[in-house]
């Protein structure tokens, strides 16, 4: 599933970072993610998955890949409904998103969770910036298959959200926000993702304010649920042992019951102007926990190949980027440091991560900007160009050595609209990838000097 931690309700885990905010906050760079748009030649070894895409009566938009490999079914529902999609209403995407599975029809939650689990089928539910994300995996034996999807249908299109769940999950809505205000890597996230975006819709955390929370009501979340959960607002991905002609049906069973709707609207372009660059938080801990960056790009932005395997030579690759030799293993200033770029569906962050000892906070920050502008100035070397190419392309094949791998993927090209061939023509992209491009494409999009810097520690002086 999307989601690294898919059997625990979003309520949970909408701080992961896509991710999170989610699931598309989950992408860092030292990960090989299919996140960009670009024309390009197919690789020699042809089509790398045989994607299959049609819509429905209603608008959704299908994807679907054969797997035969073992007798399962894997089907992840997008919406986009995260909390960019809230306005003012903070903290509401993701309640009504933790309401789906709580009641259904005349289901209770523990009857859902039931069924579910006397089938053994696994159902999860999170929502993050750009999006909403409904997910089920089952066994595909007819009897057990009909009956999940008869159950993950009515979660899906009838939620009730009753009044008994609704109490349930506000307090634990609550809990989970208390806990994020008290986490100090949560605070230095949310605090940098304030200053870099400000009242941009990506500004606030997903899981909102206690203010906010407190006053939505059941109706409050109908009304959110039925202007983002419909048919033309939906991507929906199936991949596992079924023939297209049961995907077809499959689709249309899941979400045709849903309004064809409309589609959320375009997010205008964040623009870049933070109020305050350097934010220390007091926080009562020997470490520092600290986040240096900016406004990076979004899915469709045409330098994200050379952006994406410079960062794995500048900060994405473990334990051989720069950032790791020069603040780690040189200088013993953090145990782990690491940097990557968040594309969303309009310009999301870069962001270089660390945690240093306190009485070392600030020499790690100076000591991560200089190697961030040595590496805008030079680029890589021929050397660490070949190493990244080499790691990245040898690792592609990693991410479709499962079904949930598989329709991670296809999911992600399906709600950033990225091309059907995006998979076959991703190692040639990768390899094509030169050190004059690389270094033009950092000097574009970052500024080391017109970075944001948040430290969240005792005393950190930075």
């Amino acid at each position: 599933m999307f989601n690294k931690n898919s059997s625990v309700k979003s309520i949970f885990i909408v701080s992961v970072a896509f991710l999170v905010s989610s699931y598309e906050a989950a992408f860092a760079a030292s990960d090989t993610a299919i996140m960009q748009l670009v024309p390009v030649v197919a690789d020699k070894q042809g089509p790398v998955l045989p994607i299959q895409h049609w819509q429905t009566q209603n608008g959704a938009s299908v994807y679907f890949v054969p797997e035969h490999q073992l007798p399962i079914l894997d089907i992840e529902v997008l919406f986009n409904a995260g909390s960019a999609q809230e306005g003012a209403n903070f903290g509401l995407a993701n309640f009504t998103n933790s309401m789906i599975g709580q009641g259904a029809r005349d289901l209770t939650a523990d009857q859902i969770a039931n069924r579910f689990d006397s089938l053994g089928a696994q159902f999860a539910a999170s929502s993050g910036r750009d999006m909403a994300q409904i997910s089920l995996r089952s066994l595909t034996e007819p009897t057990v298959l009909d009956q999940s999807l008869q159950t993950f249908t009515q979660v899906i299109t009838q939620p009730n959200f009753a009044t008994n769940s609704f109490g349930r999950v506000k307090n634990q809505l609550l809990q989970a926000l208390l806990q994020e205000q008290q986490t100090p890597s949560d605070i230095a996230d949310n605090a940098f993702y304030s200053a870099v975006y400000g009242n941009y819709p990506y500004g606030h955390s997903p899981l909102g304010t206690s203010a906010k929370i407190k006053r939505f009501t059941p109706n409050s979340l109908i009304a959110f649920y039925r202007k983002f959960y419909v048919g033309s607002n939906a991507t929906v991905s199936i991949v596992g042992d079924i023939s297209q002609e049961q995907a077809v049906n499959i689709a249309k069973q899941i979400v045709g019951g849903l309004p064809t709707g409309t589609s959320a609207p375009s997010l205008t372009n964040a623009t870049y102007a933070p109020k305050e660059k350097n934010i220390t938080i007091p926080y009562p801990s020997t470490q520092t926990f600290i986040r240096i960056g900016q406004l990076g790009i979004s899915r469709t932005d045409p330098n994200y190949f050379p952006l994406y395997v410079g960062n794995y030579v500048l900060g994405g690759g473990v334990l051989v980027s720069r950032l790791f030799k020069e603040v780690r293993d040189q200088r013993g200033l953090t145990y782990n440091v690491t940097s990557y770029f968040i594309p969303m569906k309009t310009d999301g962050p870069f962001i270089a991560s660390l945690q240093s000892r306190t009485s070392k906070s600030t020499e790690a920050i100076q000591v991560t900007q200089q190697v961030i502008q040595s590496f805008i100035d030079k680029g890589p070397t021929q050397a660490e160009l070949d190493a990244a190419k080499q790691n990245i392309i040898g690792g592609f094949p990693l991410l479709l050595n499962s079904n949930a791998g598989i329709v991670d993927l296809v999911a992600m090209l399906g709600f950033y609209k990225l091309p059907l061939n995006y998979l076959d023509t991703y190692r040639t992209n990768i390899a094509a990838v030169t050190q004059s491009q690389i270094k033009e494409a950092f000097s574009k999009q970052l500024d080391p000097k017109n970075m944001v810097v948040v430290a969240v520690g005792a005393n950190n002086g930075a």
